[in-house]
């Protein structure tokens, strides 16, 4: 069998024998939305759960709006030059809008970036700065959310806005079940001791921090209670397919319209399987290819959804370029003290982390279950191998490498969109 998938601007190709492929999982298709500035235009004019954008903000208010950083893509290219026109339209100018974006514990993203994101026009026209977690000088304390006592610290920009305005995209996410809706808010613009809090053992742990859970997640309890500290007064959400073609559009109320969009997008991404493999090889679409901290989110959906895809002792191969590095040097500082992957999981409880250190948790649970194989990484060989992945420079090699371990007979998913694609195993 010839795969043949799209990555970036080229196509990844290798070969599987056709005893061992048991096929690919994508995500169901829905058709792309044909006109998007239209569908942006109807969802901001008619919302979901709320009055229509022009009649809730007032002259004189300052908008601050919350967009994706650089690792997600949310349409905002499009989106944003339609939102500042609506509120230029509704009497809010240039000068009283800011866009901050929430990088969380990333990096900043530069300037040129911000340009290729959101459009140069954007950039010319109103201000954009990078949320900063660790700046107690541009962050606001609110006090402690009533059920996880977490503190809630935020960008001092977003809290001094008069109307508050998040896009994003809405993705199957480890924590939060899915992502968008006030996560931007509550972790993206938020400061270090609020994500240092929500982001230990006893949060991403706990049964009910699940993937593509929400009801009752307790991940998305904390976002709740601290989007209440603060309040969001409008988002605009899209929800892409494999390709990054949006298929759904949802705007208004934080909440009502944010749960209309997951309830479309479990539909899309919830694909039920017949079996579990040995083997399965999980590709990270750009631009969460772009670090090694991004990539290897491909191994949540093939490990905690419902039933690991792969069975115990099984190997993830995960084709990622990574042309940024790791990401975050935090959780590979931590992950240099330990030797084996039982010993990274023994740490993980006895001593925690700290903020991008909990990427070093998910890799240990990931690690106790099955091998992790990087291919075509630019991350150096060494710093893989600290952080107890195998690496292989070809699928071609990585594949051989794979059989020779598990035996000619082990079988084999394909997952070319495995970040947002949540397999369901049917036994």
């Amino acid at each position: 069998m010839l795969i043949s998938l799209p990555v970036r601007k080229d196509f990844l190709n290798f070969e599987i024998p056709d005893r061992n492929f048991l096929g690919m999982i994508s995500s169901k298709e829905y058709p792309p939305i044909e006109n998007l500035p239209s569908a942006i235009r109807d969802a901001i004019d008619s919302p979901i759960g709320c009055s229509p954008l022009r009649k809730l903000v007032k002259p004189g208010q300052k908008v601050v709006i919350v967009a994706t950083d650089i690792t997600r893509y949310a349409c905002e290219e499009i989106i944003l030059p339609i939102l500042l026109n609506e509120l230029n339209e509704s009497g809010i100018p240039d000068k009283d809008i800011t866009i901050v974006v929430a990088t969380g514990t990333h990096r900043p993203n530069t300037m040129e970036e911000c340009a290729k994101m959101y459009g140069e026009e954007v950039l010319r026209r109103v201000k954009v700065i990078n949320h900063s977690p660790y700046d107690p000088s541009s962050l606001v304390y609110l006090g402690e959310t009533p059920t996880s006592r977490i503190p809630v610290e935020v960008n001092k920009f977003v809290f001094e806005a008069d109307f508050r305005i998040t896009t994003g995209v809405i993705e199957p996410h480890l924590f939060a079940g899915y992502s968008g809706g006030i996560k931007s808010i509550a972790v993206g613009v938020a400061g270090v001791r609020t994500i240092s809090a929500t982001h230990n053992i006893s949060m991403l742990d706990h049964p009910k921090t699940r993937l593509g859970v929400i009801e009752d997640n307790l991940f998305r309890k904390f976002l709740d209670e601290a989007a209440c500290f603060l309040g969001v007064d409008f988002i605009i959400n899209v929800v892409l397919d494999d390709y990054k073609r949006p298929i759904r559009i949802v705007a208004g109320h934080p909440q009502e319209a944010y749960c209309e969009g997951v309830n479309f997008a479990k539909k899309v991404y919830e694909v039920e399987v017949k079996e579990q493999s040995e083997i399965v090889i999980a590709i990270p679409k750009y631009p969460k290819d772009r670090d090694l901290y991004q990539a290897t989110r491909a191994v949540n959906n093939v490990l905690f959804g419902p039933v690991p895809l792969v069975r115990k002792g099984g190997i993830i191969i995960i084709p990622a370029l990574c042309e940024d590095g790791i990401g975050h040097e935090g959780y590979h500082i931590w992950m240099k003290s330990v030797k084996t992957p039982e010993e990274a999981l023994e740490k993980a409880y006895r001593e925690g982390f700290e903020p991008g250190e909990h990427k070093a948790f998910v890799l240990a649970k990931a690690l106790n279950w099955a091998e992790i194989v990087m291919v075509g990484t630019k991350v150096p060989e060494f710093i893989l191998r600290e952080l107890l992945l195998e690496y292989r420079p070809t699928m071609e090699e990585a594949l051989k490498y794979a059989f020779n371990k598990l035996g000619k007979d082990a079988k084999v998913w394909v997952i070319p969109n495995a970040l947002v694609t949540i397999p369901v195993v049917k036994f």
